[in-house]
């Protein structure tokens, strides 16, 4: 009750302030204007990668293409639906089982990410994405807890054409089938999108289907500018083939695990999420305001028996308001946040595929309550940054199981933690598009609630698992001209007791693993050779360094090195698009005794629109895997039995058409 009373009242505030005249970002060239409100400033001491897009180039076909290219990033799994796509920003989220640890989302302002720093990706419009903004710098200051990294995306407002509507086939039973209706004028903006997905998959097992609604709508106000999002969600089958040891895989490629097909491993799930973001320019400042709330429905059959059949219900709100102003030379920023995750969790035993009898059943709570201060002093040739965020946690387990008479144990838990998050930066402007910035910071990450409900001793929270605490230091120059950008950087982090996954016979447990070094050298850039030709390139070099005891090694689950090129060539209506992307091998356990060797990479896409009559048809062929490389979609951290492995998919193809009206 307390979370909604401070809900209602921070868009209360909102509305009674006196606004007067709405005022919006712009992009530029010549420096790193950013849309969303992610800092005090527009010009940060931070490392932030920026990929946009245009309304008519080549489509993502999934989120792993919409984002890929950005150094220090690294993402898997985009194959296994049941898993979700895994994403690390320099080390940080490589633990994840399943889904995003560690790294903060936001989808056109509103956080996708809860506060126990759990994120999933599915449910991302991303054809419809128009940039993505990738903070690599700890960024605690501004965003709490699990913010090892921040990816903000920005759908189209709006689109030129009012109809479009497209369908796709593809290799392994791939089929998509589209339709996005825009309307705008002067003052407001709507775009309404349905997609359904399904696919057989490359290994046995691994068919699903997704279907989703994403509903958009923009009004500028006299005094202030409105953006209105709806997401529905609906996945009712995702099968998980499972990870193989190294001689299955050589046996065959596309099989699925045995216990996997015995006990049915798969998910469903259904989410729905909608937030409404204001902002406008009133006698305090700019002021920026959110309110939002989710509500997703999972139901997971894991390949064992006892706790194997899992149905979680999860609730998630929250609100933040800041304003920012400036005055001569120093700029600043204060805001307050809360958030509310309840998860109803209940697992059940796994009967070959059947539901079971009970054998947890608990309401597990985290709520969080943070304010923060940034202020930047501002000169022609340099800028000094610092900010200073203070959170605190309360996180609550309730069981349910002696309510229903099951003899055991009642097990009542609750903590508070709370956490000051600094950070101080410097920008000394060269020249006019060269620069140079220095960035230290702090992050730490809270176990989220199914990390902590995986208790290898029982039911319960495992109590032996502490948050994790990261500080560290960006170094970096960037240059901007008019037809070309890069940017070099250099960061050290030190973490204690690092998080990271294991497995014992199909379930997913957490340890802490005492304290590790992530230090490396990141660099990309965009280079537009004339008006049909345009690169993008980028390159990680880093070690991820641990030490537990008597142990070092280095962190599995990404690469000490990679890179990405990107060729785009437009000429008319003519797209063509080539990339190239290497991968480093890396290690599938904390022993570091697994090496999952390196691979070459390679996609090719064409389209082109044809005007037939009244209507703009455009066609489009890609091939993915083009090399028809064996490599990895995902590797399974620590897994029981040394079932690391899954494979991807081979050389495959996708044709589409869509047409525009």
């Amino acid at each position: 009750m307390k979370t909604h009373k401070l809900v209602v009242l921070l868009v209360t505030l909102l509305f009674f302030l006196n606004v007067s005249a709405f005022k919006s970002d712009t992009i530029s060239l010549d420096q790193i204007l950013l849309k969303s409100p992610l800092i005090n400033q527009n010009n940060p001491a931070l490392t932030v990668s920026e990929i946009s897009y245009d309304e008519y180039e080549i489509k993502a076909v999934n989120f792993q293409d919409a984002i890929d290219f950005s150094a220090g990033l690294w993402i898997t799994n985009n194959e296994n639906q049941a898993q979700d796509n895994r994403m690390a920003i320099r080390g940080f989220g490589a633990r994840s089982a399943f889904g995003i640890r560690g790294i903060k989302i936001i989808l056109d302002g509103i956080p996708l990410t809860t506060p126990d720093g759990q994120s999933q990706v599915d449910n991302i419009p991303f054809q419809l994405i128009d940039n993505i903004e990738i903070m690599k710098s700890l960024s605690s200051t501004r965003y709490g807890n699990a913010s090892g990294g921040v990816v903000s995306i920005n759908t189209f407002s709006n689109l030129p054409d009012k109809l479009i509507t497209g369908v796709g086939f593809g290799s392994y039973g791939y089929k998509n089938i589209n339709g996005t209706y825009s309307t705008n004028s002067e003052r407001s903006s709507t775009i309404l999108n349905i997609f359904q997905t399904e696919s057989d998959g490359y290994r046995d097992h691994s068919s699903h289907l997704n279907k989703s609604v994403f509903f958009k709508h923009v009004r500028a106000f006299h005094n202030m500018d409105l953006k209105f999002n709806l997401l529905y969600f609906d996945s009712p089958y995702a099968f998980d083939p499972g990870g193989l040891n190294i001689e299955s895989v050589e046996e065959s490629r596309s099989q699925a695990r045995d216990r996997n097909i015995l006990y049915n491993s798969q998910e469903s799930v259904k989410q729905i999420q909608t937030g409404m973001v204001l902002s406008g320019d009133t006698k305090l400042g700019i002021v920026n305001s959110n309110v939002y709330y989710s509500n997703r429905d999972f139901n997971g059959l894991l390949p064992f028996t006892n706790g194997g059949y899992v149905e979680l219900n999860r609730d998630f709100s929250g609100a933040e308001i800041s304003i920012k102003d400036k005055s001569k030379n120093f700029e600043w920023m204060v805001g307050a946040s809360i958030q509310n995750q309840k998860d109803d969790r209940k697992r059940f035993e796994n009967n070959e595929g059947q539901k079971g009898v009970k054998v947890m059943d608990q309401i597990e709570s985290f709520k969080s309550y943070g304010a923060f201060v940034l202020g930047s002093f501002n000169k022609l040739k340099y800028s000094i940054q610092a900010g200073l965020r203070y959170d605190v946690h309360e996180i609550s387990l309730d069981d349910n199981m002696v309510d229903i008479g099951i003899d055991q144990q009642y097990i009542d838990y609750s903590k508070s933690l709370g956490a000051f998050s600094p950070n101080l930066g410097f920008i000394y402007n060269l020249t006019k598009n060269d620069e140079l910035y220095l960035n230290y910071g702090h992050a730490y990450e809270t176990p989220s609630l199914s990390e902590l409900s995986a208790n290898p001793n029982g039911t319960g929270f495992n109590e032996e698992l502490s948050p994790m605490i990261s500080k560290g230091v960006d170094i970096g120059f960037r240059k901007s001209l008019e037809d070309a950008s890069y940017n070099v950087t250099a960061f050290y982090i030190n973490t204690e007791d690092e998080i990271v996954s294991y497995e014992i016979w199909g379930m997913n447990y957490y340890r802490n693993l005492g304290t590790s070094k992530r230090y490396g050298i990141e660099l990309e850039g965009s280079y537009r050779l004339n008006k049909l030709n345009t690169f993008n390139a980028s390159y990680t070099q880093a070690n991820y360094e641990f030490t537990n005891q008597l142990i070092n090694g280095q962190l599995p689950g990404v690469p000490k090195s990679n890179f990405s090129i990107e060729w785009i060539f437009n000429k008319d209506t003519f797209y063509a698009k080539l990339d190239l992307k290497y991968a480093h091998s890396l290690f599938a356990d904390d022993m570091n005794q697994f090496k999952v060797p390196s691979f070459f990479l390679s996609n090719l896409a064409f389209k082109n629109t044809y005007r037939i009559k009244d209507l703009d048809v455009t066609a489009g062929f890609q091939i993915r895997n083009l090399f028809d490389e064996k490599y990895y979609d995902n590797i399974r951290l620590n897994a029981f039995g040394n079932r690391f492995y899954e494979p991807a998919s081979l050389r495959s193809y996708i044709f589409s058409v869509s047409a525009n009206f």
